[in-house]
């Protein structure tokens, strides 16, 4: 592929999924249903996902490596730090906060079908940069992968955690 498609993968880029899904919700729903308490609920969700899109571009900004995640093997630094020590993912978790709101806005739960949609669309783009940064940075990001979960981490430990052996 030569041009301006050479430059897009195969798949469309995490953005362009998460309005295609927005689009959808409000395809599948209608026009907004009003309710009391909509613009709270909308607004404080709407809020809490660009506060943690924008806490993790400021830590990807921080170790000066790329946000790009149509290039993820441009990444020049591994981060794990900040609110990557929660999610390996967080502007995606982001992303589905701001579904998740939208849905709410929408004030229609049905709407919410949208989020699982997401989550299954996303997912060659998160086997890409796995694979993008494992090849980058090999044992630290395997390590990195076997403490840090996809998405969010449990408030609850499921699992105890591994004693070492004496």
């Amino acid at each position: 592929r030569t041009g301006l498609l050479s430059r897009f993968p195969m798949r469309p880029p995490p953005p362009v999924i998460a309005l295609l899904v927005a689009g959808g919700q409000r395809a599948l729903t209608g026009p907004a249903r009003p309710y009391r308490g909509r613009h709270l609920l909308a607004g404080v969700t709407a809020g809490a996902g660009l506060s943690l899109m924008a806490a993790a571009a400021w830590r990807l900004h921080g170790h000066r490596t790329t946000i790009d995640p149509v290039r993820p093997s441009r990444a020049s630094a591994l981060v794990t730090d900040g609110v990557y020590r929660h999610s390996r993912n967080p502007i995606y978790v982001a992303d589905a906060l701001m579904l998740i709101a939208h849905a709410a806005w929408l004030g229609r739960p049905v709407a919410l079908v949208g989020l699982p949609v997401f989550v299954v669309a996303i997912q060659p783009q998160l086997r890409a940069e796995a694979a993008a940064l494992a090849g980058s940075f090999g044992d630290d990001y395997d390590s990195y992968r076997s403490e840090v979960p996809t998405w969010v981490r449990s408030p609850v430990r499921l699992r105890p955690r591994r004693q070492p052996l004496r």
